[in-house]
C-alpha cells in the first residue's frame, strides 16, 4: 500500500481543520456530486416509472438524442455506486455532503434499476451444455414496455455477454451499499447467465477450450465478454462464503469425453473457480507479451454450429483466430482489478506480479506526455470527437483498478503515478472547460468546435471523481496508520472541542485531534 512520508502525512491546509488529502478528498467528491447532478439533469428525461437517459446531449441548449443503450445506462448506475461509496468514506470528515446528498443518491439509484426494467427480456437459450430459460437478461436497446427486451430469436446479437457483466458488476455494489437483496438477486441470474456461456467443449487433449464469447449469438471470444466477470465472481464469492452456501446449485458442463453431465455446487466454490479460470483464459489467450497489454479479442466466424438434435441439440465450439485487436484500456484494466481480487483470494504470488505488471505497463503503454500551461501531464486515449468510440468510459474502468490495486498489498510506484495523472488531467479540464457543469471528452484540450457531450461520457468523469476521493480518503487513512504504529507519539490529545484525552493513540475514537501543534483524523 502506498506509503507516504511522514512530512506529507501531517502537512496541513491553512483552514487548520483537516490534512490536505482530506480536503482533496472531498472536492473530488465535491465535483462528482456536481458533474452527476447536471448530468441527472441534462441527460435523463421521462417519469420515475418510464425514466431513461438520452445518447447525445448538446451542453449549449436542450437538444438531445436517445434513448441510449443499457451499456451507458450501466455507467449511470456505476457513477451512483461511486459516489455511494465515496459518501461513505468520508461521512465524518464531510457531514454536510453526506446529509445533502447520500438518501437522494440512494434513492436515485433505486429509480435507474427499477427503470433497468425496460432493457429486459426474458427467453430459452441453447448453449454449450445446458438449454434453460432465463427470466432476466438485458437487450442491448431499450424497449418500449417493460419486460420486453429484444433479445430473443434472430436478434440474439442484441443480447451481449459484457452487458450483463457491467450490470452484475454495479448491482452487486448497489447490494453492498444499500442491502437491498433485490439487487443481489438480479446480480446472480446474470452471473450464472454468463457463466452458461462458458465453452466447456475438450479439446484433443481433454482440456476446456474455455473463454466466453461476446454473446449468445457471436463465436468471436473478447477481452470485453470475460475479464469484466472476474471481479463480480470474487465478490460472490465473499457473499455466499459469509453465508456458508450448501452445493444446492445444478452446474451443467461436458466430461472429458465431451458427454452432458451436472454437478452440484456451492455458490462460492463455482464463483471463485470461474474467476481463477476465466482470468487464466485471458492471460493465456490475449495477453501480449511485448507490450504487456491485452489484445481486444479472437476472431471467428459468426455463423453458430450445433451438435445434436431435438432435445439434445446442444451449441458446438466453434475454433477462433489468434488474438487481434487495439489494446483498450478498460480491456487490460479488469484483468488488473481481477489479480487485486485473486491475489486477496488464494494469495497466490503470480497474482502479486501480474500486479506489478499491469500497474506499470498501463501507466507507460496508455498515457503520453503532453505539455500545457508549463506543466507536463500524461494523456490517457482520447476519441477523435465526442460521438465516436468509448474511451472515457474505457479509461474510468481502468482508473478504478488502479484505486482498487491502491487497497492491495502490492507497492508499486505507478499506480500513484496514474491515479495522480487521473485527478491532475480532471482537474485541468474543470478549471478551463467546464461548461454548464459538464466536462468535454479531451481533458487537456477543451470542447473543440461541437458543444456536444454524451451523458455516457459524463457519469464516467463523476465515476472517476468520486473513486478518486475514496483514493484520497484511503491515502489519509494510510497516514493515521503509519502515525498510529510507527511513530513515538506523545499521551496528551485534544479534540476539536478543546478537550484533553490521555491515553495511547490506538484508544482514540475516530475523529479530528490535535497533538504536537498538529491534527489529524483518527479513522
Amino acid at each position: 500500500m502506498i506509503r507516504l512520508a511522514l512530512s506529507f502525512f501531517m502537512a496541513l491546509v491553512s483552514s487548520g481543520v483537516m490534512t490536505a488529502q482530506s480536503l482533496q478528498a472531498i472536492r473530488d467528491l465535491s465535483r462528482a456530486l456536481e458533474i452527476l447532478d447536471a448530468t441527472m439533469e441534462r441527460s435523463f428525461r421521462g417519469s420515475d416509472t418510464n425514466f431513461y437517459m438520452v445518447d447525445v446531449c448538446d451542453v449549449s441548449n436542450n437538444e438531445v438524442s436517445g434513448p441510449s443503450d443499457v451499456w451507458p445506462y450501466t455507467a449511470a448506475i456505476e457513477a451512483h455506486c461511486s459516489v455511494l461509496e465515496a459518501l461513505n468514506a468520508l461521512k465524518e470528515e464531510a457531514p454536510d455532503l453526506y446529509a445533502k446528498h447520500y438518501e437522494a443518491c440512494v434513492s436515485r439509484l433505486d429509480k435507474l434499476i427499477d427503470n433497468l426494467d425496460y432493457y429486459r427480456g426474458s427467453y430459452t437459450l441453447v448453449s454449450y451444455a445446458t438449454r434453460k430459460t432465463w427470466s432476466t437478461v438485458y437487450a442491448v436497446p431499450r424497449a418500449r414496455e417493460r419486460g420486453k427486451g429484444d433479445v430473443t430469436g434472430d436478434n440474439l446479437k442484441k443480447n451481449v455477454y459484457d452487458d450483463q457483466m457491467w450490470l452484475a458488476r454495479e448491482l452487486i455494489r448497489a447490494y453492498r451499499l444499500t442491502g437491498k437483496s433485490e439487487y443481489l438477486t438480479i446480480a446472480v441470474e446474470l452471473t450464472n447467465y454468463v457463466i452458461d456461456g462458458w465453452d466447456c467443449w475438450r479439446d484433443a487433449n481433454g482440456e476446456e477450450y474455455g473463454g466466453i464469447t461476446w454473446g449468445p449469438g457471436y463465436n468471436s471470444k473478447h477481452a470485453c465478454s470475460n475479464a469484466p466477470i472476474i471481479q463480480p465472481l470474487a465478490w460472490l464469492h465473499d457473499i455466499y462464503e459469509a453465508e456458508d452456501s450448501e452445493a444446492t446449485y445444478t452446474y451443467y458442463y461436458r466430461d472429458t469425453d465431451n458427454k452432458v453431465t451436472s454437478k452440484a455446487v456451492k455458490y462460492t466454490e463455482m464463483y471463485l473457480d470461474f474467476a481463477k479460470k476465466i482470468y487464466a483464459w485471458q492471460k493465456s489467450k490475449l495477453y501480449n507479451t511485448q507490450t504487456h497489454l491485452y489484445y481486444d479479442m479472437m476472431g471467428a466466424d459468426n455463423a453458430l454450429q450445433y451438435d445434436g438434435t431435438g432435445a439434445a441439440r446442444r451449441r458446438a465450439h466453434v475454433d477462433t483466430g489468434a488474438p487481434t485487436g487495439t489494446a483498450y484500456t478498460y480491456n487490460t484494466g479488469t484483468m488488473l482489478a481481477g489479480a487485486v481480487e485473486l491475489l486477496r483470494l488464494t494469495g497466490d504470488e503470480a497474482y502479486r506480479s501480474d500486479i506489478e505488471d499491469l500497474t506499470r505497463y498501463c501507466y507507460t503503454g496508455f498515457s503520453k506526455p503532453l505539455h500545457r500551461d508549463g506543466v507536463t501531464f500524461r494523456e490517457w486515449p482520447t476519441d477523435a470527437t465526442p460521438l465516436q468510440g468509448f474511451n472515457v468510459w474505457f479509461n474510468n474502468v481502468l482508473m478504478r483498478a488502479y484505486v482498487d490495486a491502491m487497497a492491495s498489498p502490492v507497492s508499486s510506484a505507478y499506480t500513484d503515478l496514474a491515479l495522480q495523472s487521473f485527478e491532475a488531467n480532471l482537474d485541468f479540464a474543470y478549471e478551463h472547460y467546464l461548461n454548464n457543469h459538464m466536462l468535454p471528452i479531451s481533458l487537456l484540450r477543451g470542447w473543440g468546435s461541437s458543444n456536444k457531450t454524451k451523458g455516457f461520457h459524463q457519469v464516467s468523469f463523476a465515476a472517476e471523481y468520486a473513486m478518486l476521493a475514496v483514493w484520497r480518503h484511503r491515502q489519509q487513512t494510510e497516514a493515521v496508520i503509519h502515525l498510529k504504529h510507527d511513530l513515538p507519539l506523545p499521551s496528551r490529545y485534544y479534540n476539536l472541542q478543546g478537550q484533553l484525552t490521555q491515553g495511547s493513540l490506538d484508544s482514540l475514537p475516530r475523529g479530528l485531534y490535535v497533538t504536537l501543534g498538529q491534527k489529524f483524523f483518527v479513522k
